[in-house]
């Protein structure tokens, strides 16, 4: 569920400027990519804002932002097509290190369990640790059905 603030332009995609209540921040929606939306009796609960000005891209530096330099492999290059960068390095085997402003650990930790196994955090480390961290919960949450499966199966 969002608030609605605007719709604003960058680089010719057109986005719907929002208080976003599950990331429980601002974010930016790509309008082209909203597959439904419905409106609601609930009245907007957060402070009206203007729409933000995204004359200097749509992710700047800030204190709310870090910069995270990831490796993909080419079955995760789509990411640069997908998401705003600040840089790309091409490597010879194919995969390219690629620099982004991060304003959402949860967002990054995220976008990484899709990527798997195709992409690792080059810098800075602590991401690399949340990652892992986060997968190691993921498989946990398999591993009581395998040994319940295991258990159950019938003999014979």
């Amino acid at each position: 569920m969002v608030d609605p603030r605007g719709v604003v332009t960058a680089g010719g995609v057109t986005y719907l400027d929002a208080w976003c209540h599950s990331a429980e921040a601002p974010r930016l929606f790509r309008i082209d990519r909203i597959a439904d939306a419905e409106v609601t009796e609930r009245p907007v609960v957060t402070p009206v804002e203007a729409p933000r000005d995204l004359s200097e891209g749509i992710f700047t530096q800030s204190d709310d932002t870090a910069p995270v330099t990831l490796l993909l492999e080419p079955p995760a290059r789509w990411v640069v097509e997908y998401y705003p960068v600040e840089a790309v390095r091409q490597l010879d085997d194919g995969a390219m290190e690629v620099d982004l402003l991060v304003a959402d650990d949860r967002w990054l930790v995220r976008l990484l369990l899709r990527l798997a196994p195709y992409a690792r955090v080059v810098s800075p480390p602590g991401y690399a640790e949340a990652f892992a961290g986060a997968a190691r919960d993921t498989l946990a949450l398999y591993e009581p059905r395998r040994t319940m499966e295991s258990t159950t199966a019938p003999s014979g």
